[in-house]
């Protein structure tokens, strides 16, 4: 029985992740949060604790072979000027948890990354060998938090799978964290407020499903624990936010008012990513389309508000 540790399970990929592993019959898991989660029937045990807390950490993390660590505790525009912010909240109780996992005897580490700010600003379409180059604090800590990682197999002998995700949507998503541009389109259209575009929306993106995000992580339940990998996660199709605005009037067929606000200096202008190492581990998986899950989120999001 192979014993996983999820950091982060009532977060957006959290959430999906645990369903998905709750139904792999090899796999025990464990979730860490403050509050509780859904047990999956009784088959997922809870350990209440904050994620900066090395004592808490220190309750969860023994006779544990994988540890999920999907806590983010910033965003790329909430983090900008606030550096120091950055180190605190992300990468100092990384840094704990690594070297508590280290005396724990952890197999590996699996870390959600950012495939949307790592690679930086790319002229062509990024794979995992592609050169980093970070321009945001975000970005940054990610990228450093990877680095870490990568030490840590050297100096304690911990494997990692790092996820480079790209833009993740779908059921569930709190946009109330300034993130994602499709459920919160979404939300303003059955709201009938206008969707809010920054910058002249040629900014290009790559949209995951969630349900698909949380499948591709679920691969490193299934390797070996003594294998050490990077992946980009995401659809490895590229579409613009004028381009997507108006692919979501034709597949919801409502118009809607678009508005245009100014740039932020945060933003990657150019989110494009190959998928073909990760996919190649799920020879039979089809990745849900765009069309598709837009029409499975507004479908969600409108049941929500009838309730």
């Amino acid at each position: 029985m192979l014993k996983v540790l999820i950091l982060g399970a009532n977060g957006f990929i959290g959430k999906h992740l645990v369903e998905e592993l709750s139904v792999k019959e090899n796999v025990e898991i464990t979730v860490f949060g403050r509050t509780a989660a859904n047990d999956f029937n009784g088959k997922v045990r809870l350990i209440q604790g904050n994620f900066e807390n090395a004592a808490d950490l220190q309750k969860a993390l023994p006779g544990q072979d994988v540890v999920y660590h999907l806590i983010s505790q910033t965003l790329p525009s909430s983090s900008w000027d606030k550096t120091l912010f950055e180190i605190e909240k992300n990468l100092i109780p990384t840094l704990k948890l690594i070297d508590i996992a280290a005396a724990c005897g952890v197999g590996k580490i699996c870390f959600a990354s950012s495939g949307g700010t790592v690679y930086g600003q790319q002229e062509n379409i990024a794979n995992e060998e592609s050169p980093t180059a970070p321009f945001s604090p975000h970005g940054i800590i990610k990228r450093t938090i990877e680095s870490f990682l990568q030490y840590a197999l050297c100096n304690h002998q911990i494997n990692y799978d790092i996820y480079r995700i790209s833009n993740v949507y779908g059921e569930g998503q709190d946009t109330q964290k300034g993130l994602g541009f499709i459920n919160t389109a979404l939300e303003n259209i059955i709201d009938n407020k206008p969707v809010v575009i920054f910058g002249d929306g040629k900014n290009l993106r790559d949209y995951i499903y969630v349900r698909d995000a949380a499948r591709l992580l679920s691969l490193s339940v299934t390797k070996k624990l003594d294998d050490s990998d990077i992946y980009n996660v995401s659809s490895n199709r590229s579409i613009s936010l004028n381009e997507l605005v108006t692919l979501m009037k034709k597949v919801l067929e409502i118009d809607f008012e678009v508005e245009y606000v100014p740039d932020r200096v945060s933003d990657n202008h150019k989110v494009v990513l190959d998928n073909a190492k990760i996919i190649n581990n799920f020879p039979n998986v089809s990745l849900v389309s765009l069309e598709e899950g837009i029409k499975n989120t507004y479908n969600f999001l409108k049941k929500q508000r009838e309730f």
